[in-house]
């Protein structure tokens, strides 16, 4: 068996909502899940924030650690109006509990999903309303017609997008070891890709959604995926840490595989020395972003192949956490969580790379998500 290594949950992802009689704390749900690429400026920003991790666990009647955040909350930024609503889940539901340690963040239909170690939050994608609590804890989310999908240890649950009941559970076989601290889900062409870190694992695995039955995996990425995402053109992406146990072809500078969904096969690699942690990963029509081990926003150009520095401000970041980006705009949302304890920020920045505005986030924001009124 292979080694899996365990990684602090860091996520990348973008998806909020909001609710309230005012108009200005409105925002109905046209995202899809995913930054919004349908040629409509984004109007709001949703900020997932985890909360602080306890610095004590206390341990259940089975004798297992139960891990526990606090402070979490969902954070909206009406950018019309410049409107903050600091926690806009606690404002609909009075209380934080559900969504502390937030990991991923989408909406799909008419619902919003947060993802955390409680378990699966789902919440009406208008008013923020409180649906259903599901327990269940996984490193990723995805979805396809009526189906949710959730990342685990060599296996994907599968869960109906009305009831939230388990339909199936896809076992990915022995040795293969499913993201469970990032995102690593990806959809497209009608296939799901599943990010396998594993230490030694050059692998992706695949399933064809049609028959929800494991496809052949795609071979030669570099070693350790976590995180994953798509661009305008279907293009699947994944993130790569740098790790001094991951040697062999790519050595363990960890980097960018980019895989085309016709062939199933990598058609390009960059090792940027991505860092340790810090794997946010998000697209946007024909560009992917994502941070070095220097914490400076990287943009690679789908068809040029070229990665390059995306801030031309001189603006740095601390502790930077998350991405979203809109296609439309060219607009780069980058979260950073700055110590840890205190209020983090979002910072937007206009397509070439100049800071317009800053948000005040929550205690370290973990997604970001934009949607349009």
């Amino acid at each position: 068996m292979k080694k899996l290594k365990n990684y602090p949950v860091f996520i990348v992802l973008t998806s909020l909502l909001l609710a309230s009689c005012r108009k200005d704390q409105m925002a109905p749900a046209k995202a899809g899940g995913i930054t919004p690429n349908g040629g409509i400026a984004p109007t709001g920003v949703y900020a997932l924030n985890k909360g602080i991790l306890n610095s004590f666990f206390p341990v259940n009647a089975t004798g297992s650690i139960v891990y526990t955040y606090t402070s979490g909350s969902l954070s909206y930024y009406n950018i019309m109006s410049k409107k903050l609503i600091a926690d806009q889940y606690s404002m609909a539901n009075g209380t934080q509990t559900q969504i502390g340690g937030g990991s991923d963040l989408k909406i799909y239909g008419s619902k919003m999903y947060i993802l955390g170690f409680s378990g699966i939050t789902v919440i009406d994608a208008r008013t923020s309303k409180l649906i259903q609590h599901v327990n269940l804890s996984g490193g990723g989310i995805a979805f396809y017609k009526e189906n949710i999908f959730i990342s685990g240890f060599e296996q994907v649950t599968v869960l109906d997008t009305t009831t939230f009941s388990l339909t199936k559970t896809i076992s990915l076989g022995g040795g293969n070891y499913d993201n469970l601290a990032d995102g690593g889900l990806a959809v497209a062409n009608s296939t799901l890709y599943i990010a396998n870190s594993g230490i030694y694992d050059a692998t992706i695995s695949t399933i064809d959604l049609t028959t929800l039955t494991v496809s052949d995996p795609i071979i030669k990425v570099i070693p350790q995926t976590t995180t994953m995402t798509t661009d305008g053109n279907g293009n699947i992406y994944t993130l790569s840490p740098f790790d001094e146990n991951a040697g062999f072809e790519f050595q363990a500078v960890g980097g960018l595989t980019v895989v085309s969904p016709k062939t199933n096969v990598p058609t390009f690699t960059t090792q940027a020395q991505a860092p340790f942690n810090n794997l946010a990963l998000t697209g946007a029509g024909n560009f992917v972003y994502f941070f070095d081990n220097s914490n400076n926003l990287l943009a690679y150009n789908a068809t040029t192949h070229a990665v390059t520095n995306f801030v031309t401000d001189g603006t740095s970041f601390i502790h930077p956490t998350c991405i979203a980006a809109s296609a439309t705009t060219g607009e780069v949302f980058v979260g950073d969580a700055k110590d840890g304890r205190t209020n983090g920020i979002v910072y937007a920045f206009n397509k070439i790379g100049k800071l317009e505005y800053n948000i005040t986030a929550g205690i370290n924001p973990s997604q970001i998500l934009l949607v349009q009124n």
